[in-house]
């Protein structure tokens, strides 16, 4: 969809490129994320697709178009551009900001209102809010209408320059999440430049590491990437917990869950008291089958015969098969079980220990 070959950037008044002889090519449908140090000119290529800024040499190709033989408004209004500052229009609705492109294009009213509404509901934004103006909306709410304007006129492919980077970072996150869920229903070509590696795991099919003067250092799958840096730029700049980074690609659902140390209700406290000794732990756990109750300590055993009466403490944080071994970890660490229990909707499945996630963290 996107091919980038030779291409060379040098401003005016600087001696070496800002990009030198870039070379890439970006599969139609998949997330390409570009991330580097400062000056490594990221956000340059970014604007280089949708000539923003203008190349100095090479060639850059969108669905097989050279992008030099375009008419710049024709070429942009087939790529959505969604950038940190969001740069919504202050004096218009939201529901204006969102229809600017369907109306750039000539879409009657009755096709614009219907797909604002359609876009609100995708990026999951009450239908009232369209009336509203930018300055009435919180941050996270004004980037999802930046992301529902980029796709106002349906363009297969999204440019996204650091987007969530002047937000919290729990609405970081859920914006993070909100877009790989809209990737998977739209399967757009998006190029997203980052300065964090870790977003760039999140969100990539293929991570792009560019050093600076815009040099590709490695152009791979995340999971590669952190499995093999290609060289000691690479390794450095993923840092030193590249293992830890790693295991927020894989699944629970890779390892082998333990049973826990569970106890029947009719269990007598001669029983816990072995059963939390057969562990090496001062805890144990009430169920039974594919039902967990919750847990408790030897301390609670005091004054009882059976666990019949024992009070449970439920798991803080219940995770699925389909949650990432670094949540999993940080399950680990944070709780006083030292496990993370994990669910299938309310059916127990077992609990993931650190010797089960250290194994993933050194193959």
């Amino acid at each position: 969809m996107i091919e980038l070959t030779e291409v060379t950037k040098t401003f005016p008044g600087t001696a070496k490129p800002a990009v030198d002889r870039l070379t890439l090519r970006i599969a139609e449908g998949e997330v390409v994320v570009l991330v580097g140090p400062s000056g490594c000119g990221k956000t340059t290529t970014l604007k280089m697709i949708n000539r923003l800024i203008e190349p100095s040499g090479g060639t850059i190709t969108v669905d097989g178009r050279d992008v030099l033989g375009l008419q710049a408004h024709e070429l942009r209004r087939g790529i959505g551009y969604v950038i940190q500052q969001i740069g919504l229009f202050p004096h218009k609705t939201i529901g204006d900001n969102i229809a600017t492109v369907p109306n750039l294009l000539g879409w009657d009213k009755g096709r614009t209102r219907a797909r604002v509404e359609e876009l609100v509901d995708l990026v999951e934004l009450p239908v009232e809010m369209l009336d509203r103006y930018p300055g009435e909306l919180s941050g996270g709410q004004r980037q999802r209408v930046g992301v529902a304007r980029a796709l106002a006129a349906d363009p297969p492919v999204l440019l996204m320059d650091e987007p969530f980077g002047a937000v919290d970072p729990i609405v970081r996150a859920n914006l993070q999440d909100e877009l790989l869920s809209l990737q998977s229903q739209l399967r757009k070509t998006i190029v997203l430049v980052t300065h964090d590696i870790d977003e760039a795991i999140k969100l990539g099919d293929r991570v792009a590491i560019l050093s600076e003067g815009g040099h590709l250092e490695q152009y791979a799958p995340p999971s590669q990437i952190l499995s093999d840096p290609a060289n000691p730029f690479v390794a450095d700049f993923l840092g030193s917990d590249r293992g830890i980074k790693r295991l927020s690609l894989i699944p629970i659902s890779a390892i082998q869950l333990d049973p826990g140390p569970v106890l029947p209700r009719q269990a007598t406290k001669g029983e816990a008291v072995e059963m939390m000794a057969r562990y090496g732990i001062d805890w144990a756990a009430i169920g039974q089958g594919n039902e967990l109750e919750g847990w408790f300590t030897a301390d609670d055993l005091a004054g009882h015969d059976t666990l019949e009466n024992i009070n449970t403490r439920d798991y803080q944080v219940r995770l699925s098969p389909e949650d990432s071994l670094r949540e999993a970890l940080d399950a680990v660490i944070t709780s006083h079980t030292a496990v993370a229990a994990v669910f299938d909707g309310n059916r127990y499945l077992g609990m993931a220990t650190v010797d089960e996630i250290s194994r993933e963290i050194v193959q």
